[in-house]
């Protein structure tokens, strides 16, 4: 039941002696946590956050009522409960479990909050830290650039809960909604990433709890020729100036930073502290395209080929890898990006592979060695070619055709004295010879006729420019798949222009030709030839022809080479290896180039980071995800990476204390691991208990132990790690006669309250 007492302060007294006052009156132990809340005029209570201040500067007023609320043994507060509007079931009231083996509930797509919660929540000194109520003297109400200690009371909330051994799952709604207020990109449910919201968290809750409360300026200084144990002393001392919290205590390490001027030499050395080591992976220099290729043969169907390709390789390297496969040699070759039965790209020999992604559809079609799109000097000439459907256009005038695109294009060589209607009507003819049927003459005279009397118009005349007719429609409609986006012009070519071509003989087909723009989609009679174009063809088809002759099953039809079952094997890599790779020395990029103080101008210069001293607990970032201007991967290396005994003494450059190894030898205590692709996947967590030294999987609200072979996998993500001596001293103080004092019998939760006089 709740009880009242009252009390009489001073304006000039403490919220904190309020807070002891209410503990003594109410016979509430020093070492239960409470917190104060105040009723104000219009009804509701208001949180007294910060005990530090004075009855005057919290603006209470004499008669005001203010209630101390005490935590519940689930870690949870009354309060709290009140407003989710839910009790707990007697089985979850009475359920005990191991302190730390709880869930968290997926709140859409939170996953990788659980996952960074979860690595967070099992390094052992940190979470000591919250259970004991240590971080209550040191939460940072003033700090401009904390979150007013909201993060961290949040984060402490769920530790408590966590840890508390009564829930096998919790909600962590009001942490996300904390999170979402203070960082905006965390707003919603969509996915992000794991480690970006573990370095807002360790941010967050370092300024929430940050002992410096009024920072100095500090001037970062360069060596100019001095010592470097001189040097790091004075920008450790510079740091902890103004950076002095449990995260830093726990978290922060110090490198060495190197950059050489390649022009006058000039060598600047600075030493800035660290949170975590975001590493690179080794990266392949080869790459695997998938491509089809288009022969001459009109009896061989398309072939798709596996082909293993330099990473910054040339597109004339993609022909030379499949000549090997084809026996064809890459001067007979022109590749093109076929998107949406269109070029939407034809390319060049010397054009970079990094422009083609892996999703695009390419397409490498053998012309003759006498062919060029773009030197006229060639005896062949390479026109495109589209494949269209007329289509009854949804319009009133049932004359009015539409047309479609469909199937793949063609890239066709024709010798240059060839270029008439009625040889290019014939060489296509026989390009298409395996999927179209070339009917008889009575067939093709029967069909001819039956088209032009039910299509209600006559087959374009051969004498009609491009295979125009006097009776055509106009322009023709777009087909559906019209929307394409042009990304390059038109190849350009100086051959004779369709109006200069022969006339075709007067004879019936069984399509047309047409002369239209790089989409396919606009009429090109009006062909002008002086634009130096070059032209486009599309072979129309009315559709009772395609139906009879055109074989679309047939001409959709592939074959796959033996290479296509090839897969680039990628050899495992060590985590030593990644390190190394993060100390090697760099020149600069253009976009990030570093002032000279000598020269005075920014330089490209070559920078080296070296680790001079090393946290207590090492965050380890694998950098899998690669962002180009052209492409973004995700590398699913393995990392090969010790669960115990990763021993750094080999890449920290400060003179080591050879009597204590175990500063320098770190042992694995949780992974963040991410599972799928770029634009989807799904975080989990491998975590060491602290109590039981047992590991588990914690997958969202489900939790299950797991052995270590289980933990090295391709998903593995941030990887964190715990020096021995800290293990050491933590397993030393949890010893009996080593502890803490015992901690009272905890209350029940009850809600009291006192009027202030």
């Amino acid at each position: 039941m709740d009880k009242t007492h009252t009390a009489e302060f001073s304006q000039t007294d403490s919220i904190d002696l309020v807070l002891r006052t209410a503990q003594d009156q109410f016979v509430v132990s020093p070492q239960e946590e409470t917190r104060l809340w105040v009723k104000n005029a219009e009804g509701s209570f208001e949180r007294l956050c910060n005990t530090r201040v004075s009855l005057r500067t919290a603006s209470l007023k004499s008669g005001q009522l203010v209630v101390m609320e005490t935590r519940s043994k689930d870690g949870t507060w009354p309060s709290q409960q009140t407003r989710a509007g839910s009790s707990a079931t007697k089985e979850e009231e009475e359920f005990h479990g191991q302190p730390g083996i709880c869930g968290l509930t997926n709140l859409g797509n939170t996953c990788f909050m659980n996952s960074a919660l979860q690595c967070l929540s099992n390094v052992p000194q940190l979470t000591e830290y919250f259970l004991k109520n240590r971080y209550l003297d040191e939460l940072n109400f003033c700090n401009p650039l904390g979150m007013k200690g909201e993060i961290a009371e949040a984060y402490a909330d769920l530790v408590k809960q966590a840890w508390s051994g009564r829930h096998r799952s919790i909600v962590p709604n009001v942490f996300k909604t904390k999170v979402g207020h203070f960082a905006s990109q965390f707003l919603g449910y969509q996915q992000h990433d794991s480690q970006e919201l573990l370095s807002f968290l360790l941010d967050g809750l370092h300024e929430d709890l940050n002992r410096v409360k009024k920072k100095e300026y500090v001037e970062q200084c360069d060596a100019a020729g001095r010592p470097d144990q001189e040097v790091a002393v004075e920008a450790w001392q510079n740091h902890k100036r103004r950076n002095d919290s449990v995260i830093v205590d726990t978290f922060h390490g110090l490198f060495k930073s190197t950059l050489v001027c390649p022009d006058c030499g000039n060598v600047s050395v600075t030493f800035d502290p660290f949170c975590y080591l975001s590493v690179p992976l080794p990266v392949s220099h080869k790459r695997v395209m998938e491509v089809f290729f288009v022969s001459m043969d009109p009896r061989r169907k398309p072939e798709q080929h596996r082909l293993v390709v330099p990473k910054k390789g040339k597109i004339s390297d993609l022909c030379m890898a499949l000549a090997k496969h084809t026996g064809v040699s890459p001067e007979r070759m022109m590749v093109a990006d076929v998107f949406s039965h269109r070029f939407y790209k034809i390319f060049q020999l010397d054009e970079s592979l990094s422009t083609i992604l892996d999703r695009d559809d390419i397409f490498i079609y053998e012309v003759s060695g006498r062919s060029s799109i773009t030197e006229n000097t060639r005896e062949d000439v390479v026109i495109p070619i589209y494949l269209r459907e007329r289509t009854p256009a949804r319009d009133y005038n049932s004359s009015y055709y539409g047309l479609m695109l469909f199937g793949h294009p063609l890239l066709v060589s024709v010798p240059r004295d060839r270029l008439s209607w009625d040889a290019l009507y014939h060489i296509l003819l026989y390009r298409l010879s395996r999927y179209v049927t070339r009917p008889s003459s009575d067939d093709e005279d029967d069909g001819d006729e039956k088209a032009d009397v039910e299509g209600g118009k006559n087959i374009p005349k051969p004498g009609n420019v491009a295979g125009g007719s006097s009776q055509d429609p106009g322009p023709e409609q777009a087909g559906p798949s019209s929307g394409v986006a042009s990304g390059s012009r038109a190849p350009t070519d100086s051959s004779p222009g369709p109006s200069h071509w022969p006339q075709r003989t007067r004879r019936k087909h069984l399509f047309t030709l047409q002369t239209v723009n790089s989409n396919g989609t606009s009429d090109r009679s009006n062909f002008n030839e002086d634009t130096q174009a070059q032209p486009y063809i599309a072979i129309d088809w009315d559709p009772e022809m395609k139906k009879r002759y055109y074989d679309e099953v047939e001409a959709e039809g592939y074959v796959k080479h033996d290479c296509v079952g090839y897969v680039l094997k990628k050899a495992p890599v060590r985590l030593q290896e990644c390190i190394e790779l993060f100390t090697t020395m760099e020149t600069l990029e253009k976009e990030n180039p570093w002032y000279c103080p000598n020269c005075k101008q920014h330089q490209l210069a070559t920078k080296k980071l070296d680790l001079w001293t090393l946290p207590e607990t090492l965050i380890i970032h694998l950098k899998r995800f690669s962002y180009t201007k052209f492409s973004r991967e995700k590398l699913d290396t393995l990392v090969e990476f010790p669960i115990r005994d990763l021993d750094f003494s080999e890449f920290v450059i400060k003179p080591q204390d050879e009597s204590a190894p175990e500063l320098y030898k770190y042992d694995l205590i949780a992974v963040s691991n991410h599972y799928g692709g770029l634009r989807d996947g799904h975080y989990t967590t491998f975590a060491c208990n602290k109590d039981s030294g047992q590991w588990h999987y914690f997958d969202d609200n489900s939790v299950s132990p797991v052995t270590e072979n289980q933990i090295e996998s391709k998903a593995a993500y941030v990887l964190f790690y715990q020096r021995q001596d800290v293990a050491s001293r933590l397993k030393t103080k949890t010893q009996p006669g080593q502890s803490d004092p015992p901690a009272p019998p905890a209350y029940d939760p009850i809600s009291e309250s006192m009027d202030v006089n």
